[in-house]
């Protein structure tokens, strides 16, 4: 018999920003890491003989929790992929919930029927999710492998093996970042054990169950959307629907970005959107070849100076007015090895020993 963990990737920047990425390559936050780490201590004495996961920076990073503690290598598919959205990849879901509304509401409800130019269909998603299990099936007789995924796309292959209809999976559970589903393989097909399980993480590290839009009927949340300034390059309006919310500016500089204007209106603040504007000014730096975003805070700021820890950035310099904070938004292989590594060190120092 043949046993295989699925398991979603860690909280990533797409997740915390509340943007719609599919094959976008997103990355890890502070938090996704500890939900590695916290992953790493649930497999730590788990035999584990192969590890495989999509070709995304998430997941690879994500499957750090077996590869870097178990000394595994990895091996990675395309096949593994979340669900390609086409023109919807980067967009904040309050912009496709203020000007695609119908294909939204289908894609949480009716997934079966929703379909987007350059995306995917579910059908086709499923397809492939299936085959990609069966090869790894196939590749290891009577071993236990771990393979990291995504979240929609993981939703469809666990459903179909539990015999769901694409109908019914839309009312199936989301699994929480990190969550593991168990599935053996026999002479009678794969079957799963169970679903979704984030035991090892907890409540504080939660993701997923905390969000709004699992809440909701239709799976639509509010938030923000950004309407790009036409006559500055790099400055948006903030919109909460119709409404302006607030500005954001950018400017980038060789392999940084800078945030230059950063401000909500008094009715928008207070309800954790300041995040949603980071999640923006990373997704034009990062689309500009930046691998760093900056940002300078006067020291009589101390709500900007906490915000700016909250949000995952790291003091860089200081002088006597102001001190300067940066967040790595690359993806070089070194910085997201050491970040597993602080993060691991940490757990082992305070998780119950086994």
């Amino acid at each position: 018999m043949t046993t295989v963990y699925l398991i979603r990737h860690a909280e990533t920047d797409g997740n915390r920003y509340r943007r719609c990425h599919g094959h976008y390559d997103s990355t890890i936050t502070p938090r996704g890491y500890r939900q590695i780490a916290a992953l790493a201590k649930r497999f730590e004495n788990e035999r584990i003989d192969a590890v495989y996961s999509s070709d995304l920076t998430r997941t690879k990073t994500t499957a750090l929790a077996i590869t870097r503690t178990h000394g595994l290598p990895l091996h990675t598919t395309a096949a593994l992929r979340e669900v390609g959205v086409g023109e919807w990849e980067d967009h904040t879901w309050e912009y496709l919930a203020q000007f695609d509304r119908e294909r939204l509401v289908a894609f949480n409800i009716n997934a079966g029927a929703w379909h987007v130019p350059g995306g995917e269909d579910m059908a086709q998603v499923r397809a492939r999710m299936l085959c990609a299990l069966n090869d790894v099936v196939a590749a290891h007789p009577d071993e236990t492998v771990a393979v990291f995924s995504h979240g929609m796309a993981l939703r469809l292959l666990i459903g179909t093996l539990q015999g769901l209809s694409l109908a019914e999976i839309d009312r199936s559970p989301h699994g929480e970042n990190t969550a593991v589903t168990k599935v053996t393989a026999d002479a009678g097909g794969l079957h799963v054990v169970f679903r979704d399980d984030a035991s090892h993480l907890p409540d504080g590290l939660r993701t997923i169950q905390k969000q709004e839009w699992t809440k909701t009927k239709d799976g639509v949340e509010q938030g923000l959307w950004f309407r790009p300034d036409s006559a500055t390059e790099g400055r948006f309006e903030v919109m909460r629907g119709d409404a302006f919310a607030g500005a954001l500016s950018v400017k980038t500089d060789g392999e940084r970005a800078w945030i230059d204007e950063f401000w909500l209106e008094n009715d928008v603040q207070g309800q954790g959107f300041g995040v949603r504007l980071v999640g923006q000014a990373v997704s034009y730096a990062r689309l500009r070849g930046c691998g760093a975003l900056c940002a300078t805070i006067p020291r009589d700021d101390p709500l900007g100076l906490k915000l700016a820890v909250d949000y995952g950035f790291s003091p860089v310099r200081a002088t006597p007015s102001a001190l300067t904070y940066q967040l790595y938004i690359g993806y070089d292989e070194s910085y997201r090895l050491a970040k597993f590594d602080e993060a691991w060190e940490e757990i082992k120092k305070t998780a119950p020993q086994n």
